[in-house]
């Protein structure tokens, strides 16, 4: 797909397919950076981010749903993800039309017994002050609904945010709130993965991904850019572990995680 014609769509629906956006040598990095954080033990993360309160004592840890390594892009090892991200940052700035920070990424492994992945937005886990990025997701294997590819409800962004949402259950986390939305009413959105493809959208469109249904796992890396208009902003997730290290109000800039 052309740029344009990504951003186009990026814009229109939420969320643009890039055929081919990850090269072998991209593919490769990426599972020798996951076998390193494996042989090395690095911790997965433990619990689903509750934004504002503390995890129910009766939630189970994230492992439920999938392993996860934040932000391996931060290693200096054979861990690291840094060369993909650096790789990708052309991609991101084209789609963004300036110049994009790097504000996370993960590693993600989706295994046999592991829940479905509850519909949400991505915006409202994060101490920032404005959805103006972009999300590229990649599977490392080829991927569809059957191990647990990401799909997508076409055009949920233009609801702007809505409230965060636990992860376990897909219900909104604080209880007297409305999420608002219905994944039926939207066209769905599910692509199958060729190798090498990978996927753009809107930190505000909804997305999900099914239980697999395959043996095996189903490995991925999602590497989230952000406009460098964006600011901090520790009330939009003031449980996030960022909000102890970075200034409340100032510009987005790429630091390391926690």
């Amino acid at each position: 797909m052309m740029i344009d014609d990504a951003r186009q769509q990026l814009e229109q629906d939420g969320v643009a397919f890039l055929p081919g956006a990850l090269e072998a040598t991209h593919l490769a990095a990426l599972r020798s950076a996951l076998a390193a954080n494996r042989a090395n033990g690095r911790p997965l993360s433990r619990q689903v981010l509750y934004t504002h309160g503390a995890p129910p004592t009766d939630r189970p840890p994230l492992t439920a749903l999938m392993d996860q390594w934040l932000s391996p892009h931060r290693y200096d090892d054979a861990g690291s993800t840094r060369t993909v991200a650096d790789a990708l940052r052309p991609l991101a700035d084209a789609l963004l039309g300036e110049a994009a920070v790097l504000f996370q990424d993960l590693l993600l492994v989706k295994r046999q017994g592991q829940r479905a992945f509850p519909w949400h937005q991505d915006f409202g886990f994060w101490p920032v002050d404005r959805p103006w990025g972009v999300i590229i997701w990649a599977p490392l294997q080829p991927s569809d609904g059957g191990n647990g590819a990401l799909r997508f409800a076409q055009g949920s962004h233009r609801l702007g945010a809505r409230p965060v949402v636990d992860l376990h259950d897909g219900a909104p986390q604080d209880p007297t709130a409305r999420l608002d939305f219905e994944a039926d009413r939207w066209p769905l959105y599910a692509p199958t993965y060729a190798l090498g493809d990978a996927v753009a959208f809107s930190p505000l469109t909804f997305h999900a991904s099914p239980a697999m249904r395959r043996a095996g796992e189903r490995a991925a890396w999602s590497c989230v850019f952000l406009s460098p208009r964006v600011r901090w902003c520790h009330a939009n997730a003031s449980n996030h572990r960022l909000c102890k290290v970075v200034p409340d109000g100032a510009p987005i800039s790429e630091v390391a995680h926690v």
